[in-house]
């Protein structure tokens, strides 16, 4: 279900390779991964995540999979969103961390609500973005929205993209009406753009790109396919779309708590180096954890496709990209989103600084030379 809002209203391929050799990374025992960094209790680390448990999940489920951080005493799970005012409310426990993996808009909207957030690690390296209409339809350019619906597989502050499109065709945000999810852990339901009710949708290349060319036709029941959609071209860059990881100052102020998350992060980069170099894997890891809907074989591209914005990563999977927040904060700030504030002001460094004394040696989280597998969706 959908429902409409104010815009600016809180409630908080033909890409072709083949998989170059690499060796794959190893798999160090528990206490290897945590190596110093282990809380003085036991601590529990929550990680939220975006839209529908899926491919974006692949490398938090191997934490739990091989155990890497039992001898740590940490304990690490993924969750989704909460709907509404909650998207960014914790445990607020001094034993249990949530982290929130999100677009900067989302977290500054946060902030102007008093969530105090900062950034402690960045993650993607390229929007997951799409915006998507019916090839059937006469949707083809923004312009064709006009006085139409848009429906945003996110919540609020993920419009940015969209918005920063309307400025710069000269569109009033207001000829366009958007509509976002009741809950945003929900499948996106793609009833709304075959009947018409949304002309177009933005969504995660990894989850709900997929659930549209996988419905069902009304007249035939198979898949409507790929070729049944348009995509609509937005400058993602220009809006420094891009999830990072957030978490409230407030959670992390004790040394535990850095501990836990670093060690986390530790863990995490092992697992994400494991779901690119072996995307079936990973993707039946997913599959055994019981979080997601979708088929091994739909994950396995999705992952692929998940996989395509965070490789190749210069910097290091998690190293903070200060110039891409900045970005992101000046367009959320031109349309309207947040308040004007420094990169730095974002950004706490303290848990990289513990995590760079331990990162696993042999792991790769550069992933050069990386490319996409040729996948077709099934």
């Amino acid at each position: 279900m959908i429902r409409k809002a104010a815009l600016f209203a809180l409630c908080m391929v033909a890409l072709i390779a083949c998989r170059p050799s690499t060796a794959p990374s190893p798999t160090p025992t528990p206490s290897y991964i945590a190596g110093t960094l282990v809380p003085s209790k036991p601590m529990a680390v929550g990680i939220h995540l975006p839209g529908t448990p899926g491919a974006l999940a692949g490398g938090i489920v191997d934490i739990e999979a091989v155990g890497a951080l039992t001898a740590g005493t940490i304990s690490v799970n993924s969750q989704t969103f909460s709907a509404g005012e909650l998207a960014f409310v914790g445990a607020e426990t001094e034993n249990v961390v949530d982290l929130f993996v999100a677009d900067a808009a989302t977290a500054l909207l946060a902030n102007a609500a008093g969530a105090d957030l900062v950034m402690v690690a960045s993650l993607q390296q390229s929007s997951s973005w799409r915006l998507m209409s019916l090839a059937s339809s006469s949707v083809s350019t923004i312009s064709d929205l006009v006085g139409g619906t848009v429906f945003i597989d996110g919540i609020y502050g993920d419009e940015v993209p969209f918005l920063l499109a309307l400025k710069d065709t000269g569109i009033a945000a207001s000829d366009v009406s958007l509509v976002y999810p009741d809950d945003p852990g929900l499948p996106f339901d793609v009833a709304g753009l075959l009947d018409g009710t949304v002309r177009a949708a933005l969504v995660r290349t990894f989850d709900g790109s997929a659930r549209i060319a996988q419905y069902p036709d009304p007249a035939t029941g198979m898949s409507i396919g790929e070729a049944a959609l348009r995509e609509i071209p937005l400058d993602y860059e220009a809006a420094g779309s891009g999830l990072d990881v957030w978490a409230t100052r407030t959670s992390i102020a004790s040394e535990d708590q850095k501990i836990a998350v670093a060690a986390t992060m530790i863990a995490w980069s092992q697992g994400s180096a494991k779901c690119r170099d072996d995307v079936a894997t990973c993707a039946t890891q997913i599959s055994d954890a019981s979080i997601s809907d979708l088929s091994v074989e739909t994950l396995e591209w999705a992952v692929n496709q998940l996989n395509a914005s965070l490789w190749p990563n210069p910097a290091g999977l998690f190293e903070i990209d200060a110039a891409r927040l900045g970005v992101a904060i000046s367009a959320a700030n031109s349309v309207g989103i947040g308040s004007p504030a420094s990169a730095d002001s974002l950004i706490d460094r303290s848990i990289l600084e513990l995590a760079q004394q331990q990162w696993i040696q042999g792991v790769d989280r550069n992933g050069a030379g990386w490319t996409p597998l040729d996948l077709p969706l099934p």
